[in-house]
């Protein structure tokens, strides 16, 4: 133990006593440097941005798994929730048990990868069924892709896109995408888009490009969902024109839920049966209709 009486009489000397008070000073404005630089590094990985265009040809498929070309098919749309259920329990299995029967399906709410180097939810379920994938992001966060739309296809798939959606520089939730696909389906290629719209003042806007988009192809089916049910003024004004049909509406019949805001609409095509799984697995039901491409004149069998 230090004697007060010596230290008294061997005091530090100023010298020192700056350089510590300097030292101190440094070491509390370094602290404080990274700290800064810490909170600015996570929020801006936290923020969520936009994905820029995308483009391709063909999709991923599962070791052993072939494509099939085939004019009658079932289509499936399904807001999967990320895998989480009613219940609070994310599984993927149980997602993948209800989409076992179908050969399209379009995807809203996909997962990215947890963690550099992982796999997206489109790729799990796409390996889980033995069918091919395809993972469309729309949003950005921790500097991978966070969040978006997918696309699951027995039918062999050709070129496609990912189109960033009109959206509000003020609310990151609004990031939106189009993906857009032509696929082998008999005959002729059938166009197949997939979208999931904002709930916000900018989802007619968001709807009204991809109907535009929509009415340019046929055959073609669009599928997503909408955050809008049939008394929204653009659906009205679509389904005004015959050739674009409700399928999942002209499937379910009496049995349609009035306020649905999960679509399946087709041209071209021939709507011949449908179902729904309910929530559970997600918090959106599953829908899906067996349809079948539209012979036109062109592709006519010649008469003998």
């Amino acid at each position: 133990m230090v004697d007060p009486a010596h230290r008294a009489s061997n005091p530090v000397p100023a010298q020192d006593r700056t350089k510590r008070r300097r030292f101190a000073q440094r070491r509390t404005l370094g602290i404080a440097l990274m700290a800064l630089c810490a909170a600015l590094f996570v929020a801006h990985a936290n923020r969520r941005t936009p994905v820029e265009p995308q483009s391709g040809t063909g999709v991923h498929r599962p070791e052993g798994s072939k494509p099939v070309v085939q004019a009658r098919f079932r289509v499936a749309t399904y807001n999967i929730h990320r895998g989480k259920g009613t219940d609070g329990v994310r599984d993927l299995d149980r997602t993948a048990d209800v989409l076992r029967e179908a050969d399209l399906v379009g995807l809203n709410e996909v997962g990215g990868p947890a963690f550099p180097g992982g796999s997206d939810q489109a790729r799990q379920l796409g390996e889980a069924l033995k069918i091919g994938w395809l993972f469309a992001p729309n949003q950005r966060r921790w500097y991978m892709y966070h969040f978006g739309n997918g696309l699951l296809s027995r039918p062999a798939v050709g070129p496609w896109t990912s189109e960033p959606l009109v959206y509000h520089e003020d609310r990151s939730r609004s990031h939106r995408n189009l993906l857009t696909a032509s696929i082998a389906a008999g005959p002729q290629p059938v166009t197949v888009m997939v979208t999931h719209l904002d709930r916000g003042e900018i989802r007619p806007d968001q709807l009204s490009d991809v109907l535009v988009e929509f009415r340019e192809h046929e055959p073609a089916i669009l599928m997503g969902d909408f955050n809008t049910d049939a008394t929204d003024p653009l659906l009205i004004e679509l389904f005004a024109d015959s050739n674009n049909v409700d399928a999942i509406g002209a499937a379910l019949g009496d049995a349609d839920q009035p306020g649905r805001i999960d679509w399946i609409i087709t041209r071209g095509m021939t709507v011949l049966s449908g179902g729904m799984e309910p929530v559970g697995v997600s918090d959106h039901p599953c829908y899906w209709v067996d349809v079948q491409v539209n012979v036109s004149d062109s592709n006519a069998p010649s008469p003998p």
